[in-house]
């Protein structure tokens, strides 16, 4: 079997960082593509030129187009694109009264566009290689909407749905399309996020509610690897919720 070369989103960093090492485990090579690469540095130093770093904004088509045609170049062609970058975490949450345009710009532009615009350019890799999967990194609060974010929640939801178009357009092309939703999530901003939600008086629906506790990046990047591999062969058009039992 040839080695798989995979474009990871936001790759250098919490679940992408996790997702990237995750795929370079199975042989793999990886470009990752994040706004500052330097971030990336830590993986080449590791891996050498099995990661290649890109600079990228996902909120804007042309960047997404030049990205994964570079990292094409660089790789050989394209297997399997995870499109993980999005607006998460700490000032991604409002309030109704505190929604402004650009807010919902910032979050639509980049966590919807991003996913869009991204898959639109690795199609044509992907066909080129006889087929491929496409990853999109949801949340669960597209199926459960936390307080004070329902613009993010809207986002991650039209991920859901997004998914399941895109894998029915793209089946003849042997093209598997699929979503993972991950649930409560340690990642190194996760502190940040408590005590913004505590400072406003937002009380949180997932902090500390998980039947399995918190889970870790790892948790979420196994199940990104293995939709990408041949016992995954069968699925597509669906979201694979990776909760820890909250939504039970």
């Amino acid at each position: 079997m040839k080695p798989l070369r995979a474009i990871v989103t936001g790759g250098a960093t919490n679940i992408g960082l996790a997702i990237t090492e995750a795929l370079l485990a199975t042989g793999g090579r990886v470009a990752v593509g994040q706004p500052d690469p330097s971030v990336a540095a830590p993986l080449v130093q590791r891996h050498g030129d099995r990661v290649v770093a890109f600079q990228v904004d996902v909120g804007d088509p042309a960047q997404c187009r030049r990205f994964v045609d570079e990292a094409a170049a660089r790789l050989g062609g394209v297997d399997i694109l995870v499109n993980n970058a999005a607006i998460s975490g700490p000032g991604s949450g409002r309030l109704l009264a505190e929604i402004d345009p650009a807010h919902v710009d910032l979050l639509f532009r980049v966590n919807i566009g991003g996913v869009l615009f991204c898959s639109q350019a690795a199609v044509p890799h992907l066909r080129r290689a006889g087929g491929g999967v496409i990853v999109h990194i949801a949340s669960i609060n597209g199926f459960w909407p936390q307080r004070g974010s329902m613009v993010y929640a809207s986002t991650k939801a039209a991920v859901v749905s997004i998914t399941q178009s895109m894998a029915k357009e793209l089946a003849g092309d042997k093209i598997r399309v699929v979503a993972v939703a991950p649930g409560d999530i340690r990642i190194d901003s996760s502190e940040r996020l408590e005590r913004e939600l505590k400072e406003r008086g937002v009380g949180s629906d997932v902090i500390n509610q998980t039947p399995l506790g918190q889970g870790k990046p790892q948790d979420v990047a196994d199940v990104v690897a293995f939709l990408c591999s041949d016992g995954a062969r069968f699925v597509t058009g669906t979201t694979w919720i990776v909760d820890g039992g909250l939504l039970a």
